[in-house]
């Protein structure tokens, strides 16, 4: 959820190699590309000590899609696939950057445009596709 990443990307691709002394994860989305994000000090210490212990990747994809399912299920909620995560995560990053943009002065619109470019960069996407904004953001 802190990295709004693929299942994948989060899962199979994840290891101690991956965590950075800088309180980031480095991980590897669609063709290979590269990104860098900052994680909780907590989730930092914990993918840690996890990965120190049992070296390799993080989960296989379908454990986490199920263990991920059994939580939405246990909480009450609908399960609606790994993805959502993606796009909630992404929504809540939107809704902070604009919270920033806004309270250091910038006009309503400035400060969306900036929010959702930000948002859609996170997620390693071009910051100008609409077609992105659409899908993650609804505008």
């Amino acid at each position: 959820m802190e990295t709004a990443a693929r299942c994948i990307s989060a899962t199979e691709r994840v290891t101690l190699s991956s965590l950075r002394n800088d309180i980031r994860i480095e991980l590897i989305g669609k063709g290979g590309k590269a990104i860098t994000l900052p994680l909780s000090p907590d989730l930092h210490r914990i993918l840690s000590v996890y990965l120190v212990h049992y070296p390799g990747p993080l989960a296989g994809r379908r454990g986490y899609q199920s263990a991920y399912a059994r939580a939405i299920l246990m909480a009450g909620g609908k399960v609606t696939a790994t993805h959502g995560v993606r796009r909630l995560a992404v929504r809540q990053l939107y809704r902070s950057r604009y919270r920033q943009a806004a309270q250091s002065g910038m006009s309503s619109k400035s400060a969306a445009r900036k929010a959702a470019g930000d948002a859609i960069e996170a997620l390693g996407h071009c910051r100008d596709r609409r077609d992105h904004k659409a899908w993650y953001l609804g505008n």
